[in-house]
């Protein structure tokens, strides 16, 4: 049942995009990334850095290295930047194996790293250590909503903050469940037809706080939430969709072009819009859609 308030007001908030970046990889493509090479001009992370982490830290955090090196130059400084990461159901893999090891062996069996490399917070905590950031860094959603609950949780974060300078958002999941053996281990070997297998995808996105100057940085779109003060309760499950699907729709409209406008609607009621920068109202009405199609990067 949906409530509703007359002539209610909406509220919003608004930020820069400053870069962007999608990777999508297999199971069997995964392993190697954990020690790949970062991209040029980008500081190397520690070694072994990734050895323990869940598969989403290290597509996501893949993703933040391709857009710190796609941000437009001079790069700023991250370290006073949050990190709102909203993966959907990371750690499902090293949980399975922890618990087919506790049936098998004991409690001795299952590894210490399961609660700070597995949990919902792990993907924030790797890419906020990693690039030597104090600011927040919070784990959001868990869920199939990742995207809309991600891009509010930054946008409340700006808008009440108003030192916070920026915010990384990293957003990923499964196109499909991987699938377990008894032992819990995935299968890793490459399917005959890759449009068909597991995907993990992750898209990395830099915010900016600074929103009324950003198009002196080269900096030409603005993401804006429109709040309705009557939230809806719940959206219809029909309109529900995997939230590899979303991320993938929002990289789209991301990859679209500085001209191009998106707009996404959150479960709640809330939407979220993404225009160019001098387009961009506090009060306007829906932004048609204009979508682009990202090149899936190489592992």
């Amino acid at each position: 049942m949906h409530g509703s308030i007359p002539n209610a007001e909406a509220v919003s908030a608004a930020c820069g995009v400053a870069s962007h970046a999608l990777v999508e990889a297999t199971l069997a493509e995964i392993p190697g990334l954990r020690d790949a090479s970062v991209p040029e001009g980008v500081s190397a992370l520690p070694p072994r850095f990734l050895r323990h982490c869940d598969e989403q830290t290290v597509v996501g955090m893949r993703a933040v290295l391709n857009a710190i090196a796609a941000h437009p130059e001079p790069w700023p400084s991250f370290a006073g930047y949050g990190v709102v990461a909203a993966p959907c159901q990371s750690g499902r893999i090293a949980t399975a194996q922890s618990l087919a090891m506790l049936r098998t062996a004991g409690g001795v069996a299952v590894s210490p790293h399961i609660v700070p490399q597995c949990s919902l917070h792990s993907v924030a905590g790797a890419v906020s250590v990693a690039l030597g950031m104090h600011g927040p860094n919070i784990g959001a959603s868990g869920g199939q909503h990742a995207v809309s609950e991600g891009l509010f949780t930054c946008l409340s974060l700006m808008a009440a903050d108003a030192a916070l300078p920026g915010i990384w958002l990293v957003v990923s999941g499964w196109t499909q469940e991987p699938s377990l053996d008894a032992a819990g281990k995935p299968d890793c070997s490459p399917p005959q037809d890759t449009r068909s297998g597991p995907i993990c995808r992750a898209l990395a996105v830099a915010l900016t706080a600074d929103a009324d100057a950003v198009a002196d940085k080269g900096i030409s779109r603005r993401l804006a939430l429109h709040m309705p003060a009557a939230i809806r309760v719940a959206r219809p499950a029909a309109e529900d969709r995997r939230a590899a699907e979303e991320i993938l729709d929002f990289a789209r409209g991301l990859a679209a072009g500085p001209a191009a406008s998106w707009s996404h609607a959150c479960p709640w009621g809330a939407e979220i819009r993404l225009a160019p920068h001098a387009a961009v109202s506090l009060t306007s009405g829906s932004q048609a859609a204009s979508r682009g199609i990202p090149q899936r990067e190489a592992a």
